[in-house]
Formats: structure tokens, C-alpha cells, sequence
């Protein structure tokens, strides 16, 4: 990539909308132009053909796509899908919870698996430092699909489910708010971010959305706002209706590091394993170790973090453990 003129450029919004059950998240979603959306809860069905009537007296429903899907492939499959079509103008993905689930429940599997073949116990597994970093990987590359998206002009909301916030321990411990069920780095790359809550009073229930950050400026951070809908942002996104985007390739960019990054892991993996093989070999001389473990120590390198150093750290360690070998 390389700099280009600044200019006015058309965009697509990127909406996160978080909250408890029933709090009006999926209906916001719906009143988007030409909305496909990704079910992960099968929840969007109550809505499949039917009109949606907000309190402001206005009637949407702009459904046009549904994939009953969980599945992470399925997920950047269809990301892919609404760049290119000319049919859809937002992408509606309806849990982002949902899918933040199946990327632990993997990486769960895939420590149990290593847990079985050590003849360790399933249930004291736990999600290890490595895996949550694959999960994190794996959302900055759903994300940047996503940012592809905007930059295409077409619109991205994510629907997510709340998760209470406490503060404090024991007798102190309170409830201080609630926050997105979903992983925690992601909530940077919406421009619109929006918690949604419901009033009730007998059979009068009334829905709100409080602003927790809006990059278009059309509303202030902490403004309430009754009925959300697509209506606040419209004329913004449509007074660059006539604009031209810009070219990105932020999902290709990542790729690219992304598979080098892989790579390294894996050789970094091997390459452990291999010192540790070096280090038995070794057992019986103990100046040897010695010399060894000072060398570690001046890398800041313990057996505990070996996966986790650059495959060329590791390879320095090798060739000096074997030097010892001679």
C-alpha cells in the first residue's frame, strides 16, 4: 500500500448494539436498508416477512437475506458475500456473542485433546495463553472483513448480548454496568457503539439506547435516545451517497501477517520441542545445564515461555545447548 490524496470519501456505518434480552437490539438492526443477516440464535426468524412497528409510530423491516449459521467459516464466508453483492446494504450479524462462544468452545477442544493425550483430566482444563491469542487473531481477521465492508459503503451491525460489570469483593462487591459479551479488543473498530435497555410500567414498555460513542458526530456520547433507528444516521451516510470509495485491502493485509505469524508459532513450537529434547540429552552433566540455564536466564527465556519466543531466539538456544553436547 502507499499514501493516497486525502479526500471525501463514501463509507458504511459500523454499529456495535449490546444489551440485555428483549431490549430492541435486533429491531434497530432491521431498519437498516437491505439488511442480510447472519442468525446465530435463530431470533431473527420472529421477524422473517413481518413488519416491525417502533413507538415512533414507523414501520420497517428491511430483511432481505437471513443465514442460520454459527459456524466461524460460514461467518467470513458471508462477510465476503455482502462485499461483493450489489443486493446488500448492511450486514447484520445477530449474535457477535454467539460466535465470541464457538471460538472458545474450540479452543477449549483443543486443549482437552492435548489434555487426553497426556492422560491428564478433561475437566481441570482450561483455555491456555496461546489459544486465547488464536482467539484474538481470529477476531482482528473477522474485524478488518468488516472494515472492507465500511470502506465499500455498505453498513456492518453488530448485535451483541450484555455481560454485568462488578466492582469490588465480597460484601463490597457491586453491579457498576454492563459491557459486550464479546471480545474485548473489538469494540475499538465500531464507529457507533450503542447499549440498549427497555422501561417498563405495566403493559407500557418503552426502548432506549444510550450513546457510548459515535465517531459521525450526529449524536454525543451519553445522549439517550428513545426508538433507536437507522433514521438518527441516515442523512449522514446518504450525503455521500454520490461519493466515491476507496480502495482497501485491510482483510488481505492482515492475512499476509496473520499466515506469518502462524508460521512463526509453529515453527517456534518445533523448535521447542527440539531444545527440550537437547536439555535431556543433558540431564547427566550438570555444568552443562548450568551453562544452559544462565543462558536462558540472560534471554529472559523459561521453560514455561518457549513457545511463545521467536523461532530465531530458540534456534540460538539449540545451537548453544548442543555446543555443550561436544
Amino acid at each position: 500500500m502507499a499514501f493516497r490524496k486525502a479526500r471525501e470519501a463514501k463509507i458504511g456505518g459500523k454499529f456495535l448494539a449490546y444489551g440485555y434480552e428483549g431490549s430492541g437490539k435486533s429491531w434497530f438492526a432491521l431498519t437498516f436498508p437491505k439488511v442480510a443477516c447472519i442468525d446465530s440464535e435463530t431470533g431473527i426468524a420472529h421477524y422473517e416477512g413481518k413488519d416491525i412497528t417502533l413507538a415512533n409510530g414507523k414501520t420497517y423491516n428491511n430483511l432481505i437475506l437471513v443465514d442460520d449459521t454459527s459456524d466461524l467459516d460460514d461467518l467470513e464466508d458471508d462477510i465476503d458475500e455482502a462485499v461483493d453483492s450489489d443486493e446488500i446494504q448492511t450486514l447484520d450479524i445477530d449474535s457477535e456473542t454467539k460466535f465470541y462462544a464457538t471460538m472458545q468452545v474450540g479452543a477449549t477442544e483443543v486443549e482437552e485433546k492435548k489434555t487426553r493425550r497426556k492422560g491428564g483430566d478433561v475437566d481441570d482444563t482450561v483455555v491456555s495463553q496461546r489459544q486465547w491469542g488464536r482467539i484474538k487473531i481470529i477476531n482482528m481477521k473477522l474485524q478488518q472483513a468488516k472494515i472492507d465492508l465500511s470502506a465499500k459503503g455498505k453498513h456492518v451491525v453488530s448485535v451483541a448480548q450484555a455481560t454485568e460489570v462488578y466492582e469490588g469483593t465480597g460484601d463490597n462487591r457491586k453491579l457498576v454496568g454492563i459491557k459486550p459479551d464479546m471480545h474485548k479488543s473489538v469494540k475499538f473498530d465500531y464507529d457507533t457503539i450503542l447499549e440498549f435497555y427497555k422501561e417498563e410500567n405495566g403493559e407500557d414498555v418503552r426502548y432506549f439506547a444510550k450513546v457510548k460513542k459515535d465517531r459521525t458526530n450526529v449524536t454525543k456520547v451519553g445522549q439517550i435516545i428513545e426508538n433507536p433507528s437507522y433514521d438518527i444516521w441516515k442523512d449522514y451516510f446518504e450525503s455521500m451517497h454520490d461519493l466515491e470509495t476507496n480502495e482497501t485491502s485491510y482483510k488481505n493485509d492482515l492475512k499476509t501477517s496473520t499466515d506469518s505469524m502462524v508460521d512463526k508459532a509453529e515453527k517456534a513450537e518445533e523448535l521447542a520441542t527440539e531444545f527440550k529434547d537437547v536439555l535431556k540429552s543433558l540431564k547427566d552433566n550438570k555444568d552443562a545445564l548450568l551453562k544452559v540455564n544462565k543462558q536462558m536466564k540472560d534471554k529472559d527465556v523459561s521453560l514455561k515461555n518457549l513457545e511463545m519466543q521467536s523461532p530465531d531466539t530458540l534456534t540460538e538456544l539449540i545451537d548453544f545447548a548442543k555446543l555443550q553436547l561436544a
